[in-house]
């Protein structure tokens, strides 16, 4: 049975869920509900000063050696570190009453200390290995330690469920193997991953504490209208059933997969106190996944791996095309105007171009009836690194992209936040120095974090298929 703290916490996150959602009224009944929970404290509270007041015993003199009575009882809660407590503040700004009440739940009253324990156990763990950490560093590290941020983000997805929550603490580590990294560390790896990729900075991005990310999605509709709800305007004594809808719903899933990546370092820059391993690591990684990761959201298979937008490099999605009106081996300019229009209005205003480099100098070749260029014309000579826009449109190059041929599909077109990307809670690394690697003076570490990733909303996308039919 939850708490009065935990039911005034939920009702909180459930107001801002709401309110993000644009339901203001739900989200001034959770508010209120969560008004209530608070006043139930504040008298539970006062109860419980009056069962102490009741229960006080009459002051007597102390027994011969047995210490003064009165003497307050020691606490067996730890106390909060409060230069920890600072320093927690000062990285993650002070969390809000509903969040701590959450971190407390999880991780106890010293969760800042906690923290920073976390962190400097995995810093010693990466420069000296397993050997020099103590039994409570191992166990620690065995531990997914909650931040502010990652506690809000479990609520986004309507965790109200701790059992979930805390399960996610030890589980990561015996799915994963090794120990798992401060969650930050994670957080820092995969914010620099836009960066360096096509799809993940334009892709709809969530996060899980599960093996399956569920999300309900309505069913039926069309391109317009994917939510098959229509409007329908009626007198002012409408007949019966006149405003009914077709809206039906049922469930999405998105697997969660495990992905690896390895990277050496020298023992002599280990060694080096001023040299930031975990910097190293996360560029390390990042670098790492972000080639990896961005190949699968385009081509991936979806067997044991995100599945991308055309899975072995098909339309196995069955995804809406343009294609060419004569040539099955060549990008034809009619073609590209057909792939443009077959994508609704309200999707082109993000719509997005992606081809590998090779695609892009085909169409920058094709030249009309009198020998000029077609892309050209419409913007002049470009020297810069970043293609001009094609019909209007950015174009992002990547080489794991489909190359022209017959039946192929060489472009994507589209709002990719058609794409959904699933990142799930905990990561881990291990450390290795063996005979092989001590040869060479290198040690060995091994990232393995879990995600998933799959079309989501195949309106928002369409495809460009050399082909005539």
């Amino acid at each position: 049975m939850k708490t009065l703290q935990e039911k005034m916490a939920l009702a909180i996150a459930n107001a801002r869920t709401a309110l993000e959602a644009g339901e203001l009224e739900k989200a001034k009944e959770y508010r209120e509900e969560a008004e209530k929970y608070a006043k139930a404290i504040e008298e539970m509270k006062a109860l419980d000063g009056l069962s102490a007041a009741q229960k006080q015993e009459p002051m007597r003199p102390p027994l011969p050696t047995a210490g003064d009575p009165t003497a307050p009882k020691p606490d067996d809660e730890p106390k909060a570190d409060p230069v920890a407590k600072a320093a927690y503040i000062q990285q993650f700004g002070e969390p809000q009453d509903y969040i701590k009440s959450m971190l407390i739940d999880l991780h106890g009253k010293d969760y800042e200390a906690k923290y920073w324990a976390h962190r400097k156990a995995f810093n010693r763990y990466l420069r000296h290995g397993e050997g020099a950490l103590s039994g409570e560093e191992r166990r620690l590290l065995k531990e997914v330690v909650f931040t502010p941020e990652s506690i809000k983000a479990a609520l986004k997805q309507g965790i109200d469920d701790f059992r979930v929550l805390k399960s996610t603490m030890v589980e990561a580590s015996d799915t994963l193997g090794g120990y798992v990294v401060p969650i930050d560390f994670q957080a820092r790896v995969i914010e620099r991953l836009p960066g360096l990729t096509q799809i993940r900075p334009r892709a709809t991005k969530e996060q899980t504490s599960r093996d399956v990310f569920e999300r309900p999605v309505s069913t039926g509709g069309g391109s317009q209208y994917p939510n098959n709800v229509t409007i329908t305007w009626v007198d002012e004594t409408p007949t019966a059933g006149t405003a009914a809808t077709n809206l039906t719903y049922g469930m999405e899933s998105i697997p969660i997969h495990t992905a690896m990546a390895e990277t050496f370092l020298s023992r002599n820059m280990l060694e080096d106190a001023a040299y930031n391993v975990e910097e190293h690591l996360v560029r390390s990684f990042s670098v790492a996944s972000a080639i990896d990761e961005d190949n699968l959201f385009l081509t991936g298979d979806g067997n044991g791996r995100p599945e991308g937008i055309l899975p072995s490099s098909t339309n196995a999605l069955s995804l809406s095309y343009g294609y060419n009106p004569t040539s099955t081996t060549a990008i034809e300019w009619d073609g590209l105007v057909k792939t443009r229009w077959t994508l609704d209005a309200q999707y082109r205003q993000n719509a997005v171009w992606i081809g590998e480099k090779a695609t892009y100098e085909a169409i920058d070749k094709l030249k009309d009836g009198e020998g000029q260029y077609l892309w050209r014309a419409q913007y002049g000579n470009n020297s810069s690194a970043t293609p001009n826009p094609l019909m209007g449109f950015p174009t992002l190059e990547q080489e794991g992209m489909p190359s022209i041929a017959t039946n192929a599909y060489p472009l994507i077109f589209g709002d990719i936040a058609g794409y959904t990307i699933v990142d799930r809670v905990g990561m881990s690394v291990e450390r290795y120095l063996d005979s092989a690697t001590a040869r060479i003076n290198q040690v060995v570490f091994v990232m393995r974090r879990r995600l998933g990733g799959q079309v989501t909303e195949p309106w928002r996308i369409v495809l460009y298929k050399v082909a005539t039919s």
